[in-house]
């Protein structure tokens, strides 16, 4: 439930803060990475405990930086010239880079949890061991993504390298899915209520996602062929005339 209501609240600020996003991007990285600091430097115990259930969804479960990556997904997937697609498109690489830097504060946070576990055996049980280890991949493949959706090093790359790099996202966004569903599994396998809440919240959404993506490869896909339908009498006789 806490997973839905925030990709609700988060969908609703992205497109009420589009336009200061569009234009102010380092303001929000900036406080992305503020947030990120807040939880890693300040003892929980010290902070109000408002600030404290904020820093839960925001950066400690990860929820926002998911729910970001949720959003720069469907945008992908969307018609193009949608009036979705005409909104969000021009902050998905904005949103992205917020969304990589929220995730690292997931990451390092619960890596100070989970090492000494790992290296003292304490942690059992196979799915675990393999979200984790989908965990290593994300973490390589949110590097890589985030860097190269910043404009100034988009510039900087032949077009069709950045694209190849970029195709990279679609096996994030299917490794997002399973890591989080393999670290749910315990727990809503043992009558958890909240994990079941989640992993089924997380498969309703991943499941619209791959609808929608295989949607629009369809349209895609019609649309390249009427195209290439209407073109092909006049390069025939073009041919002929030649």
């Amino acid at each position: 439930m806490l997973f839905a209501l925030t990709l609700a609240v988060t969908i609703a600020l992205s497109a009420a803060l589009r336009e200061p996003l569009r234009r102010w991007p380092w303001a929000f990285y900036a406080l992305a990475a503020a947030a990120v600091l807040v939880l890693l430097a300040v003892p929980q115990q010290a902070l109000p405990k408002e600030a404290s259930l904020a820093m839960l969804p925001l950066v400690k479960k990860g929820y926002v930086a998911t729910a970001l990556f949720v959003i720069v997904m469907f945008v992908g997937a969307l018609p193009r010239g949608g009036r979705a697609d005409r909104w969000m498109r021009p902050v998905r690489a904005q949103l992205s880079i917020v969304a990589c830097i929220l995730i690292a504060g997931h990451v390092i946070g619960y890596l100070a949890s989970y090492l000494p576990r790992l290296t003292s055996g304490a942690i059992s049980g196979t799915a675990v061991y393999l979200g984790l280890a989908a965990a290593v991949v994300l973490t390589a493949l949110t590097a890589v993504l985030g860097v190269t959706s910043l404009q100034r090093v988009k510039r900087a790359m032949a077009p069709g390298t950045w694209k190849r790099v970029q195709r990279l996202a679609y096996l994030f966004t299917a490794l997002l899915y399973v890591h989080a569903l393999l670290m749910l599994l315990p727990p809503a396998l043992s009558g958890g209520a909240a994990a079941q809440e989640s992993a089924a919240a997380y498969t309703a959404v991943f499941a619209a996602y791959l609808v929608a993506r295989l949607a629009r490869a369809w349209a895609d896909r019609s649309r390249d062929a009427r195209t290439a339908e209407e073109a092909a009498p006049d390069g025939d006789a073009q041919a002929l005339g030649a």
